[in-house]
């Protein structure tokens, strides 16, 4: 991405690489499908406006994934002053993540290195030891990657689905289109299995049956014509 579009990100992503993060490590690999990282860049940016993902709304998208990349940043080590706590070691670091997510970083570290039990009707606040903490921080970041990705499930889900059910999905006048998907190996047994389902499942037999056909003959004819 332009340095500019990091910087109305993040401040702190500006001169940044993917080396500059842990989870990203280092690659030799400079183009996927013969595209540079600027074209893949701009055919993402594209995608994600199809599906109203731009704006305010991808510069959210883009901070929460920053957020991820800089908690593996953190680092972990025991506890000075209780060897069975922990503390973070990357200050540095911490203080980065404290001004992209907006919350102080004692609050971080503390939310961190340290659990909260119950025990009866009290909770008593215990400390973890490095190796804990460090599961803690890659938990968490696995949780806003995964809510990210149901977030994108949703916005594509809700810019494919017309609000007018009789659309005429073969206009070329609405931006709607429509993807079908053939299950060739379904076969459904209900409690009850009445007359529709017997037809659907018979369908399926049929269409399986037609598809393997199919492939076994034109195997044998690629066969064939390698001699």
């Amino acid at each position: 991405a332009p340095k500019e579009f990091k910087a109305s990100v993040w401040d702190g992503l500006k001169d940044t690489t993917q080396e500059s993060f842990s989870y990203l490590g280092s690659t030799e690999i400079n183009q996927i499908d013969d595209r540079s990282e600027s074209q893949l860049w701009e055919a993402i940016q594209t995608s994600l406006a199809v599906i109203g993902v731009e704006g305010e709304k991808m510069i959210s998208l883009m901070r929460a994934l920053c957020i991820v990349l800089q908690l593996g940043n953190l680092t972990f080590s025991p506890d000075p002053q209780d060897a069975e706590g922990s503390v973070i070691s990357s200050q540095d670091e911490l203080l980065k993540l404290s001004h992209l997510m907006g919350i102080d970083p004692s609050v971080i570290e503390n939310a961190i290195t340290k659990r909260k039990v119950k025990a009866g009707f009290d909770w008593i606040e215990t400390k973890v030891t490095a190796a804990d903490s460090k599961d803690s921080c890659d938990a968490l970041a696995k949780k806003i990657y995964a809510q990210l990705f149901e977030m994108l499930t949703e916005s594509i889900n809700e810019s494919t689905a017309p609000t007018d059910l009789d659309v005429n999905i073969n206009s070329s006048d609405h931006k709607y289109g429509c993807i079908s998907m053939l299950d060739l190996f379904g076969f459904e047994s209900f409690k009850v299995n009445r007359f529709e389902q017997l037809c659907i499942n018979y369908a399926n037999e049929r269409i399986q049956h037609r598809y393997v056909v199919n492939n076994f003959i034109s195997v044998k004819e690629e066969y064939e014509r390698e001699g």
